[in-house]
């Protein structure tokens, strides 16, 4: 390879990973913590006597439970977001002694093929992925309802003895959440059965939202004065409160370092075995990664037919941070040569939970016995309109194009598609980019 690409390439990976981070005035793992409390805390300070302080306990529960679990499900979206193939789209043929290019088919997208690049070959390039993260398990973000609880003031393990525990507060996060990546990577032949490579990823990642509070006041109701409100005249009471939130950063995410190795073969069937580490030099305060080291290894078998190549990728993901399960990893797939230099690309993505309720937001009902001077009732309260899964597996169709107008030049264009509602997913997560093969 030449001494001067060597040189760009190696210039390149020292600058990016040198770039500043550019964060707005709070750190974005503190945005709903601050939301909350300004509800359950700040907001009820002109209650009455004690009933300011009544939803403390609450808004203790969102900060220790909620805001980590929303902070993880974004954190790990970003940081988790598959990088395109290893595979050069031109690959070469040493068994004449010589190398011969083959260019039937261009490759996958974001799968793998048993294919490696060849002694001493390079790819390098860049791909630009937008996520926009529109629902969290079936439920689109700007509809979000968390429903939270009144103190237990008679200590007795049940709600609605006293009156004032039958009032609840909900609260509407408005959620707007986008992230985009920039990814350069490099891949190098070590030799003509295995490759070495490196993917540097340039996230920018935008929390905002108009959250809005709505206190359900039993005690107006009963009592003829709300004993839990914004203003400061409880027999006129101001029971909505709204505020808006927005916080973005821009950084380095977690760097990737990727091994592959094809196994020797006379068969049609090539096989081989990657091994793809995400450091954590990302800020996870940020979200712009999770703050803890994780390995994906993968089993890849491919057979190029003609113009078709089917392949198949399975392997385990060890996900090092909390919150965040390992999972089983499955795609399914193949590679189409449409005309020479354009090839379609079709994967099954499949990515599955391994630990049972890693992500709890606020789940299941609360009962609270409603008491009136004129009757008893019983209410059952949904903690949450956001679905409890047992598990955040997913499964996402990958659909996508590669152009190569030359055997060094080559273009992409994908499509990410959810086909089932686990996990905090973009309805469609577009890539584009481009790699030169030195």
């Amino acid at each position: 390879m030449n001494m001067f690409y060597r040189k760009a390439i190696g210039l390149t990976i020292l600058l990016l990973l040198s770039l500043p981070q550019f964060t707005s005035a709070q750190q974005l793992n503190q945005t709903f913590d601050l939301v909350f409390d300004s509800f359950l805390q700040r907001g009820f300070s002109l209650s009455p006597g004690n009933h300011g302080s009544h939803f403390i306990p609450a808004s203790r529960e969102a900060d220790e439970q909620l805001t980590p679990a929303l902070n993880s499900l974004i954190a790990s979206n970003v940081s988790s977001f598959p990088l395109s193939s290893t595979v050069a789209g031109v690959t070469f043929d040493f068994s004449s002694g010589q190398p011969v290019s083959i260019r039937e088919s261009l490759g996958p997208i974001f799968a793998e093929t048993a294919e490696t690049l060849g002694d001493s070959k390079l790819v390098a390039g860049f791909n630009a992925t937008y996520l926009t993260m529109d629902r969290l398990r079936g439920m689109p973000l700007d509809e979000m309802r968390f429903t939270f609880l009144h103190e237990d003031v008679t200590s007795n393990g049940a709600l609605g003895d006293n009156p004032n525990e039958s009032d609840i507060v909900d609260i509407f996060l408005n959620l707007d959440v986008n992230a985009s990546i920039f990814a350069l990577f490099a891949t190098y032949g070590v030799s003509s059965n295995f490759d070495v490579g490196i993917a540097i990823p340039f996230v920018t990642v935008d929390v905002s939202g108009e959250a809005r509070a709505v206190v359900n006041s039993f005690t107006l109701g009963a009592l003829g004065q709300a004993n839990h409100h914004f203003g400061d005249n409880a027999l006129a009471p101001i029971l909505v409160s709204d505020t808006t939130y927005e916080a973005s950063a821009t950084g380095l995410g977690d760097l990737a370092l990727r091994f592959k190795y094809r196994f020797p073969s006379n068969s049609d069937v090539r096989t081989a075995a990657l091994i793809d580490v995400r450091v954590p030099t990302g800020d996870s305060n940020n979200f712009l990664g999770t703050g803890n080291v994780s390995v994906r290894a993968l089993f890849v078998g491919s057979k190029r037919i003609g113009d078709f190549t089917p392949h198949i990728n399975v392997g385990y993901d060890y996900r090092g941070a909390e919150l965040d399960s390992d999972e089983i990893e499955l795609v399914l797939g193949f590679d189409q040569q449409i005309v020479p230099g354009v090839t379609f690309a079709a994967d099954f993505i499949g990515e599955f939970d391994l630990s049972s309720n890693e992500i709890e937001l606020l789940p299941g009902t609360a009962t609270i016995m409603d008491q009136s001077s004129s009757a008893r009732t019983t209410r059952t309260i949904e903690r949450s309109n956001v679905p409890d899964f047992e598990r955040d597996s997913t499964l996402n169709a990958s659909l996508g194009f590669r152009f190569a107008p030359s055997e060094q030049f080559q273009l992409l264009a994908n499509t990410l598609v959810p086909l089932q509602n686990g996990g905090l997913r973009s309805n469609i997560s577009p890539t584009l980019g481009f790699s030169i093969v030195f």
